[in-house]
């Protein structure tokens, strides 16, 4: 008799947390800005292809990698973006170069322009270490002219994760691809590529 009972006991519980909701879903959004500069220039003018992600950070969920396993990527259960990665970077691409050209188009206005801006997203992870995470952002990038590539470079860049609340790595992801962008831009209008930092 008591068996019986205490498995009955036994399949409630499980029943309960089978019933039992997980953590809700957190959809985070990325929302660049570039303060404009003093003049902006009317040429080159620039249209910025769509932007290929290499692996994982080609979909929406949060990717990681821990300091234990520094070979793993790893994906969040919880934690999303608004919009892949890629599609972020475009967007941040075309308002950083817009704050120092005049013409400057995105992937969905595929207009006729002096450079095409052809970009590769190689990284988009949180990474931790020694008790800190950052915020990781890398980009391969080529500006191509005439059906050549004009300028070519690696560029990166990466912040601190603040908590592990959702609004906090969105603004460090954010911190990171303005970091990042503002470089490219800088170099597109000096004509010069920086060594990349990370």
């Amino acid at each position: 008799m008591m068996r019986p009972a205490f498995a009955l006991s036994l399949m409630l519980l499980a029943g309960c947390a089978a019933l039992k909701g997980g953590d809700a879903p957190v959809t985070m959004r990325l929302s660049p800005r570039f303060s404009p500069a003093p003049q902006i220039v009317a040429a080159p003018s620039f249209v910025v292809a769509p932007v290929q992600a290499r692996g994982l950070i080609g979909g929406q969920r949060y990717a990681y990698v821990d300091a234990a396993a520094p070979g793993e990527i790893r994906q969040a259960a919880t934690f999303f973006w608004e919009e892949p990665p890629a599609d972020a970077l475009a967007r941040a691409l075309v308002a950083g170069l817009r704050s120092r050209f005049a013409n400057v188009s995105g992937p969905g206005l595929p207009l006729t322009a002096d450079r095409r801006v052809v970009a590769l997203l190689d990284r988009f992870e949180e990474v931790s270490a020694g008790g800190s995470a950052r915020a990781l952002v890398a980009f391969d990038i080529s500006q191509v002219a005439g059906g050549k590539a004009a300028m070519s470079g690696r560029y990166c860049a990466s912040a601190p994760i603040a908590s592990a609340a959702g609004s906090a790595r969105a603004a460090a992801f954010q911190s990171a691809i303005e970091q990042a962008v503002a470089t490219f831009v800088q170099d597109a209008a000096s004509g010069t590529v920086t060594a990349a930092a990370c």
